[in-house]
């Protein structure tokens, strides 16, 4: 008979995720304030109201958190009979972080939407990352409703099967995520040893991105079903919430830098022109294209661009879409 969990691996494990959780919190502030100082006319409303909705679920997981933290150390430290009780903040704090998720979701697929050149690799390619969103956030409802039924810690390993549910449709939507953006920048492909050199570090990003959301939820996954009693699990789970708003916001920010960088790379051969794309606003389905230096090639190659830059070869993009006019020198 396994022995019961010891005050480490549960409330200490807790306290551990409690700091990461804090810290990754800190780091989505400095960004949102950062997005928000610089991009004030810059995107279009549904963009400014994703971001605002990603601040809103992961500062209601943060402040519920909080709540959760004082009520087991602090109102109820002299009181252990009373610290198997799951707090009312316990089970809104899981439901902030599976809305945060989704929204990231949902914010990428749109991206994708846009990325795509035709209707048919349109839904072909959002279909399933829109559906695992809906499995993934749909599960997460049904966790809660569990856990709040559940009412106690000792019981919580009652919640497996849907927890693990939850937590596989969600690391499988971001392997997804990641799978279609390689598959698309791909596409870009051309002669261009510029475009080619972009789109392999594009695609390292996007593999980066999609590691830390979906490992998180992995790993969660399995110490949560192989440590059952414990909180080791947590140390994952809690600090998951804010991965998803710094994958987004930190991609957003850095867009004007990325292509004033580029623009000011030396041009050698051919090369082509970076434009990001305005989402949110009326005929966002437009494809928008600066168009410079004009000769009197005939319009060629149909290129999808994506906004990238090197910043001590951290990569960040912009899942953005445009139509080169002309691959030529000067572009």
């Amino acid at each position: 008979m396994p022995s019961a969990p010891t005050f480490t691996e549960t409330w200490g494990c807790q306290m551990i995720a409690y700091i990461f959780d804090i810290l990754l919190y800190g780091v989505t502030l400095i960004l949102v304030a950062q997005y928000f100082y610089r991009r004030e006319s810059g995107d279009g409303i549904f963009t400014k109201v994703t971001v605002g909705a990603l601040f809103f679920f992961s500062t209601l997981h943060t402040a519920f958190l909080s709540h959760q933290i004082y009520t087991d150390y602090v109102q109820w430290f002299d009181k252990p009979d009373l610290l198997n009780i799951i707090p009312f903040s316990a089970s809104t704090m899981l439901l902030a972080i599976y809305l945060t998720a989704f929204t990231a979701q949902i914010f990428f697929a749109s991206r994708i939407w846009l990325l795509s050149k035709s209707t048919g690799q349109k839904i072909l390619c959002c279909s399933p990352v829109v559906l695992l969103a809906v499995l993934q956030i749909s599960f997460g409802i049904a966790q809660t409703v569990l856990v709040i039924k559940t009412a106690v810690f000792s019981r919580l390993e009652t919640t497996a099967r849907i927890t693990s549910t939850q937590a596989g449709t969600c690391a499988a939507c971001d392997i997804m995520i990641t799978l279609v953006l390689c598959f698309q920048l791909e596409q870009a492909r051309s002669g261009s040893r510029r475009t080619n050199s972009a789109v392999d570090k594009l695609i390292l990003y996007a593999i980066n991105r999609g590691a830390a959301t979906s490992t998180a939820a992995l790993v969660q996954l399995i110490l949560f079903v192989v440590k059952p009693g414990t909180f080791i699990f947590m140390i994952f789970l809690l600090p998951s919430c804010h991965l998803y708003v710094i994958s987004v916001v930190s991609m957003l920010i850095t867009r004007d830098a990325i292509r004033n960088k580029l623009r000011e790379a030396p041009e050698t051969g051919s090369s082509f022109q970076l434009e990001s794309m305005r989402s949110g606003r009326s005929g966002a389905g437009r494809d928008a294209v600066n168009r410079s230096h004009q000769s009197s090639q005939s319009p060629g190659v149909s290129v999808v661009t994506w906004t990238s830059m090197h910043r001590d070869d951290n990569e960040v993009l912009d899942v953005s879409k445009a139509e080169a006019g002309q691959v030529g020198r000067g572009l």
